[in-house]
C-alpha cells in the first residue's frame, strides 16, 4: 500500500520530452517520455474555452511538465513547454517586455515602459474585416523598396481637410490620372483642364 502511494505521488508532477505529436492533424495531443517510459497520448493544456481558443503546435523534442492529478501517468495533462538550451527565451524578453516569436522570425512584442507595440513580420500581414478605423496623432508609411506601386489603394480615396486654409497635398514625384500628367497643371479660376 505504501509503495503504491509513493508511486502515485511520484507521478503527480513530472518532467519529460515530447516523442510524438498530433498537431499535424489539428489535435492538441502528444506522447511524452518520462524517465524512459512513453505515455499514451495526453492533452496539451492550451487556452480553450467558449470565449477564445488559442493553439500552438506541440513539437517533438520539447521539454514539458506532465501533471497527473490522481498519480496515474496515463491520465495526465501536459502543462506547456519549458525553456531549455534547445529553446531559449526570445531576445528582448524582460520584466517589462512580452515577446511572441515564431520559427520564421516573425515577432510581436509589447513593452510597458516604452509603450511600444511592435509587429515585425517576415513576409505579409493580411487584415480582413468589415470596417477599419485608425486613430493616431501622426501616421507614417515608409515603403522599403524602390519599386513603383509601393502603396496601392483599390477603391475611392477621400481626403477631408481645410485645403482652402493652407492645407496641401505634397509629393516629391509626379501626379497623374487617366487623362495624363497633373504635376504642372494649375488654375486660379476653376477652369477645367483641356
Amino acid at each position: 500500500m505504501t509503495s503504491e502511494l509513493l508511486r502515485r505521488l511520484g507521478n503527480i508532477v513530472q518532467i519529460g520530452t515530447v516523442t510524438e505529436s498530433k498537431s499535424v492533424y489539428g489535435y492538441s495531443l502528444a506522447r511524452v517520455n518520462v524517465l524512459g517510459r512513453v505515455s499514451d497520448f495526453l492533452p496539451f493544456m492550451q487556452s480553450a474555452n467558449s470565449f477564445k481558443r488559442v493553439a500552438s503546435p506541440v513539437r517533438v523534442g520539447e521539454q514539458v511538465v506532465v501533471l497527473s492529478p490522481y498519480g496515474n501517468a496515463d491520465g495526465g495533462v501536459i502543462i506547456g513547454a519549458i525553456f531549455n538550451t534547445g529553446a531559449k527565451e526570445p531576445v528582448g524578453y524582460s520584466d517589462a517586455e512580452e515577446v511572441c516569436e515564431y520559427e520564421d522570425g516573425t515577432r510581436i512584442s509589447y513593452n510597458t515602459q516604452t509603450k511600444e507595440l511592435k509587429i515585425d513580420a517576415s513576409d505579409k500581414i493580411l487584415i480582413t474585416c468589415k470596417s477599419a478605423t485608425v486613430n493616431a496623432e501622426t501616421i507614417s508609411i515608409t515603403a522599403t523598396t524602390s519599386h513603383s506601386g509601393d502603396v496601392s489603394i483599390n477603391g475611392n480615396l477621400t481626403l477631408s481637410g481645410d485645403f482652402s486654409n493652407g492645407g496641401s497635398i505634397v509629393t516629391g514625384g509626379t501626379v497623374t490620372d487617366v487623362r495624363g500628367d497633373l504635376s504642372n497643371f494649375s488654375t486660379t479660376d476653376g477652369a477645367a483642364r483641356a
